[in-house]
């Protein structure tokens, strides 16, 4: 079936594709890319469609009478804390980092943290408690209309040849030297990915959408 717009229908047909996908990728060990592939439009269209500058709304849905739920509801979510929203259970914070790494960010094994400390290392920073929603989403959004994506082993090395366990988003410090990494276990982030879309599905901007997508 022909979908009515693209941008519109994205949550739903991202959810089914996770579905009904997921376990191919994962008998063809294609899971990390096809995550991948899933989290892009699921993170970068929502944000982009209602993206401000300078304090104003920068696309025209946020203009749109019957889009406003959808664009309000989201701007109040950017406040809360991730790890509330998207996690709810302390324990599980394990499963993601947030850190800043001032410098070498082009060789994953040498990445220190301001406590001198890798990442994912024991002893290391994990700022992701502290963290609202909009700085994670701005840093997975950034990470991935930048291809700056690294596929990381247990240890936190990048190991061609070697099982995935962890995916970093890298993107930059907004005007500081230190890059924003956030760091999340690949089953963490599929799960995450199909709760963010379940957020968005709540919403009916279809036609909302219909004269500005």
């Amino acid at each position: 079936m022909t979908p009515e717009r693209f941008c519109t229908e994205v949550p739903q047909r991202m959810l089914r594709l996770l579905d009904v996908m997921y376990p191919i990728a994962q008998e063809q060990d294609l899971t990390t890319s096809f995550t991948l592939m899933m989290a892009m439009p699921l993170l970068m269209i929502p944000l982009e469609r209602t993206a401000t500058k300078g304090g104003k709304p920068a696309n025209a849905i946020s203009d749109v009478d019957t889009a406003q739920p959808f664009v309000q509801a989201l701007h109040k979510l950017k406040c809360d804390l991730f790890w509330e929203v998207f996690l709810g259970n302390p324990e599980l914070l394990h499963r993601w980092r947030f850190t800043e790494i001032a410098r070498r960010i082009d060789h994953p094994s040498q990445w220190r943290d301001s406590l001198d400390q890798h990442p994912m290392r024991s002893g290391a920073r994990n700022d992701i408690k502290k963290q609202t929603v909009e700085n994670v989403l701005l840093t997975l959004r950034h990470a991935l209309a930048h291809g700056n994506v690294v596929y990381l082993n247990d240890e936190g090395e990048e190991a061609p040849g070697r099982r995935v366990t962890h995916m970093a988003f890298v993107a930059d410090g907004r005007g500081t030297d230190a890059y924003r990494v956030v760091i999340a276990e690949e089953v963490a982030f599929v799960e995450f990915l199909k709760a963010w879309a379940d957020w968005l599905a709540r919403y009916n901007i279809d036609s909302s959408l219909r004269r500005v997508a």
